[in-house]
């Protein structure tokens, strides 16, 4: 049934060109229960109990997300536009545009604004802590998505994926694919990750190599390190590279943080035509995920775990509601992952 009700989900937000309903600026089962806990108080007449802090004003919320130029990031968006019309709040918005100064400067907007809560989505922790400084110098809550928001007074309630476990279904598909078409030999893993999210990289990049390490013999001297930088354009540089280094190898692994990565790598490798010495997976899901899995025949770019954008919303908040409101929540609410292939692709994302 979930899958059924996400596929539904999927095929509006993918035929939806506008994200209205957010306000614009200038500049799982403890989730599970959050989410339901909030549903049912506006179905039983509790939604002004639900939404008005505490001085009996509309409760407002703040996304700041990583960026909403990307395809993935756009959903995660209005997932949050949705769930917030849901639960009676209102929602403004900015975009973080992938740069670490702006990231700081909205939250300054958000302040401004006056939101009672701001729900985080950046991608390095270094600035992640200057934002959690602010918030807490303003004595405003915050929820971090997908990339720990923390300072010195402790962390902000995590909202995302669980990156080792995503990391080793990646992982665990690689390996069964290399003993499926290499009876098992594999002469290089090349990890393509993004280095400044810290935590983030080290649990999901060490989440695939453990992953791969669970099916295959992977000695250290057979890891190659790279920094795709969160960029098609990076991730395409540095695989090129890897190959070229790496003429003789002949069994390559390439397991990517994110989709946008995975492209790039993609890329490099029908470029350098070495497809048939080539297992490559990443995370995801973009558009770029979409094009590949739905492709009649299939190729070295076997799938992707799924990072389930639709759920972000639904997760995120009814949390950032019980903070703005004083109340407990979970420490960490994790989406669900599966490992996207071209044979189940259209079962959770019908095309």
């Amino acid at each position: 049934m979930f899958k059924k009700v996400v596929g539904l989900l999927v095929v509006v937000l993918l035929l939806t060109g506008a994200f209205a309903g957010c306000a614009t600026t200038p500049a799982a089962e403890d989730s599970a229960a959050a989410a339901e806990s909030s549903a049912a108080a506006s179905a039983d007449g509790g939604e002004d109990a639900a939404t008005e802090s505490a001085d009996g004003e509309k409760l407002k919320i703040g996304f700041a997300n990583l960026t909403d130029s990307g395809d993935y990031f756009a959903w995660v968006k209005r997932g949050m536009e949705e769930a917030a019309a849901e639960a009676g709040v209102e929602i403004i918005c900015v975009d973080n545009q992938g740069d670490g100064a702006t990231a700081v400067q909205n939250i300054d907007t958000l302040i401004s604004a006056g939101v009672d809560c701001v729900i985080e989505y950046y991608n390095d922790s270094t600035v992640n802590t200057q934002v959690k400084d602010i918030l807490d110098e303003a004595g405003i809550p915050s929820v971090a998505i997908d990339i720990p928001v923390a300072n010195d007074a402790g962390a902000a309630p995590y909202v995302g994926g669980d990156n080792y476990e995503a990391g080793f279904i990646c992982g665990e598909n690689l390996g069964q694919a290399a003993i499926d078409q290499w009876g098992g030999e594999v002469d290089l893993f090349l990890s393509v990750g993004t280095l400044s999210t810290g935590e983030t990289n080290e649990q999901r990049m060490g989440g695939i190599l453990d992953g791969i390490r669970s099916k295959v013999d992977l000695p250290d001297d057979k890891v190659v390190i790279l920094d795709g930088e969160d960029s098609t354009a990076q991730a395409q540089k540095v695989v090129t590279d890897a190959l070229t280094a790496n003429q003789d190898a002949e069994h390559i692994l390439i397991g990517c943080m994110q989709d946008d990565e995975t492209q790039g790598a993609f890329a490099a490798v029908e470029i350098a035509n070495r497809q048939d010495h080539v297992i490559l997976a990443g995370n995801g899901p973009f558009n770029s995920t979409f094009d590949n899995l739905y492709k009649d025949e299939a190729n070295f770019w076997i799938g992707s775990a799924s990072f389930s954008p639709e759920q972000y919303g639904p997760l995120a908040v009814p949390i950032a509601i019980s903070l703005a409101k004083g109340e407990e929540v979970p420490a960490e609410s994790f989406v669900t992952h599966y490992f996207l292939t071209q044979e189940n692709i259209r079962e959770y994302y019908p095309e």
